[in-house]
């Protein structure tokens, strides 16, 4: 199912980062809609928010998923979100260690 209101949610992070020279990432993207929704986005949202940005592509650089102008594919893979999960939880649960420390 889709939610328009974590799909808007995407795609304010990608203008976001776009906007401020930052480098767009999946990762970065669950920090950004947990944070506000608490929740993670499914992959026909992300893909969503990128069907709304046709300029941007997907590329991946050393198992992560960056959001560029550049490369030739536009759509995130259930792979690339399975990864995506797995870093981002990782790194959820090392910055939760450091707030209970």
């Amino acid at each position: 199912m889709l939610s328009p209101h974590v799909v808007k949610l995407a795609v304010e992070y990608l203008d976001q980062c776009t906007a401020s020279g930052q480098k767009p990432t999946i990762v970065g993207m669950h920090w950004y809609i947990d944070g506000r929704n608490k929740t993670l986005p499914l992959l026909n949202e992300v893909n969503e928010a990128l069907r709304q940005r046709p300029h941007l592509r997907v590329s991946r650089q050393d198992g992560i998923v960056v959001f560029s102008l550049a490369g030739s594919e536009t759509v995130l893979t259930p792979d690339d979100m399975r990864r995506a999960d797995k870093q981002y939880r990782a790194e959820f649960s090392a910055e939760l260690r450091k707030l209970k420390a």
